[in-house]
């Protein structure tokens, strides 16, 4: 049984149709499948995020939707298959600012910029956690404990990838020495090793943990946000317990983009496509059990907030001295 809600998005989209209003000069797009590359591994934060969002699409676009998980190369490999891909708006991208570390690193090896941003597609809560047998319960004694031992805590990363620049940024601000395991493939992978107690500390998502910290695998130690989680009062965010600086250090966010050099009717058509899911109800009930700010951008207001998250990266990037070697 449909929410009323749902009824009038139903009601909204069937109108906008009728009006013409997301409407693509090219009259026969999509004329086949269109795919969609995630440079991560199935099952993480961004795989289930995208998967939902694709699922509400698939019930507006007369097409198939494909989803194509393609690792490696610290998600270089991915993310250059989208930029090679054919220019015909059949292949888009959908990832975080792990696109933008690889690219500012010298690991891509294309130019950040010949892909656009088609639309924001919300921020992912995440936050980091510890084995059930890692030495520490909480970011206090998690702390003490790593300055009494230097480099002795294992921290589950995706080198190169944005959870190693977390963990950098994080053992800067903490005045600590970590152990970086590499771990490829995104959050998925670092969650099995928390639970697996293979690492001692990794970066995770709310969503896809709470099972765990219910069952003992993963202890939630704090999440990267100014204030803590609704529902979930044991989970104290970095700001509450006297860390600011780590406040929004690990926040996330989900992009679409496509090459440049695809027609622009054809980024307009997915723009208006993205936003209309959205904006429904049933949707926005999904992703909100996984997502902190589910709000939607497109155009010079999205263009900005790239921009500004790329400058991040940037910045990063040289504080860390991650550029290689061979593009300097």
């Amino acid at each position: 049984m449909k929410t009323l809600g749902r009824l009038r998005w139903l009601a909204a989209v069937v109108l906008s149709a009728a009006l013409g209003v997301a409407t693509v000069a090219h009259a026969d797009y999509p004329e086949k499948p269109v795919t969609f590359i995630l440079p991560n591994g199935a099952g993480g934060a961004a795989d289930i995020n995208l998967r939902i969002i694709l699922k509400h699409l698939e019930e507006i676009v007369p097409t198939r939707l494909v989803v194509k998980n393609i690792t490696g190369g610290a998600t270089a490999t991915g993310t250059r298959a989208a930029y090679d891909a054919p220019k015909d708006g059949y292949t888009l991208l959908f990832f975080h600012q792990a696109f933008m570390g690889t690219a500012t690193q010298g690991i891509l090896g294309r130019e950040f910029k010949d892909m656009v941003p088609v639309a924001r597609a919300g921020s992912i809560d995440i936050m980091y956690g510890a084995a059930k047998d890692a030495p520490f319960d909480n970011l206090p004694e998690m702390i003490e404990y790593a300055k009494a031992n230097p480099g002795k805590i294992r921290v589950g990363v995706f080198l190169r990838a944005h959870s190693h620049m977390v963990a950098l940024k994080v053992q800067d601000a903490l005045d600590v020495e970590f152990n970086m395991i590499n771990i490829p493939g995104g959050g998925g992978p670092i969650r099995a090793a928390l639970v697996g107690n293979q690492i001692d500390l990794g970066i995770t998502t709310v969503a896809e943990s709470q099972k765990y910290f219910e069952s003992g695998d993963i202890k939630p130690l704090f999440v990267f946000r100014p204030v803590g989680v609704p529902g979930l009062e044991d989970l104290p965010s970095a700001q509450e317990i006297g860390f600011p600086d780590l406040a929004n250090v690990g926040s996330v966010t989900n992009y679409f983009w496509i090459h440049k050099d695809a027609p622009a009717e054809v980024r307009e058509y997915w723009a208006d496509a993205i936003e209309t899911v959205m904006a429904d109800p049933e949707l926005q009930e999904e992703l909100g059990q996984r997502i902190i700010d589910l709000r939607f951008s497109r155009g010079n207001e999205l263009q900005a907030e790239v921009d500004s998250q790329y400058a991040n990266t940037v910045a990063v990037v040289e504080r860390f001295d991650l550029r290689t070697r061979s593009n300097e």
